[in-house]
């Protein structure tokens, strides 16, 4: 006996489902659209055209993105100028200080027309200033310490939780964004194995609080499995490249290599440092 669709009942509900009528007569009756798709994520536009336009609208939240490329890419001055957009857009936001101290990052901000110490007050904008704390351990401790042994005192992973912990969890209004800048030093001093714990865990952190993560990673300093690692387990992942043979930054080349279920890296984009920020060009090289 040969059965077609319609005798298998009316468990099969795609593309068609079966409805019962007088006489034991069915028909096929088409599905109709749900009006809610549920995998649409939530984005955190990034204020940058350039940005919002691949990425299909921003990062998605919840999401852990890595920004990577060589030291001097430019990075640093392209996560500043994110945060910036991030306070306009009246987010909440914890910044991790690390490659430098926490006022230096508060006049980068406040080039891009930021007023720090009211939105400080406001109690939307708070430092963890690692770096500060690794200068004053190192005062206490020369000559006494070794500067690997000061690094693995100052810098532990668990601290970095410690601090988010009250952040995760602290209700909020506005959408939560927390960056590191960078995760580098935490890494040139964990095995491979580590790193994957660490990216897990931050992951599950920003899962919580339901926030953006944006942490920084110099390539070309750190083992090539750190890298992989680190590239593979995020959410997202961006690369700066700054332009052959220049030692002090004048530009380079972006690419958004993944972001949120969009696998497929996009083209790059050439950039440029000047002092109002980073400037992108809006047509994608070939």
């Amino acid at each position: 006996m040969i059965l077609s669709l319609s005798d298998t009942g009316p468990s099969y509900m795609a593309p068609f489902e079966l409805e019962h009528l007088s006489g034991g007569q069915r028909k096929r009756r088409p599905l109709k659209p749900s009006p809610v798709d549920h995998r649409v994520e939530a984005v955190q536009p990034t204020g940058i055209p350039i940005l919002d336009q691949v990425s299909g609208g921003g990062i998605p939240r919840p999401s852990s993105v890595a920004l990577m490329g060589p030291i001097g890419s430019g990075k640093s001055a392209l996560v500043r100028e994110l945060v910036a957009n991030f306070l306009r857009q009246g987010c909440q936001l914890l910044y991790y200080c690390i490659d430098d101290p926490a006022d230096v990052v508060r006049l980068g901000l406040e080039d891009h027309h930021i007023a720090v110490t009211k939105i400080e007050e406001e109690g939307r904008l708070e430092f963890v200033d690692m770096f500060s704390l690794g200068a004053q351990k190192l005062a206490e401790s020369l000559p006494k310490m070794d500067p690997s042994d000061i690094l693995e005192e100052t810098l532990r992973f668990q601290d970095l939780l410690a601090y988010g912990r009250s952040f995760a969890m602290k209700p909020t209004l506005g959408p939560k964004v927390i960056v590191m800048d960078s995760i580098t030093p935490f890494f040139l001093l964990a095995e491979a194995r580590r790193v994957y714990q660490y990216v897990q865990v931050m992951r599950f952190a920003t899962q919580i609080a339901r926030a953006v993560t944006i942490s920084v990673l110099h390539t070309e300093v750190v083992d090539v499995n750190v890298e992989n690692a680190t590239a593979n387990l995020a959410d997202g992942v961006i690369e700066m490249r700054k332009r052959q043979g220049e030692v002090l930054l004048k530009g380079g080349t972006l690419k958004v290599l993944r972001i949120g279920r969009n696998p497929t890296p996009s083209r790059g984009y050439f950039y440029q440092i000047t002092q109002q920020g980073i400037v992108f060009s809006n047509t994608p090289m070939f």
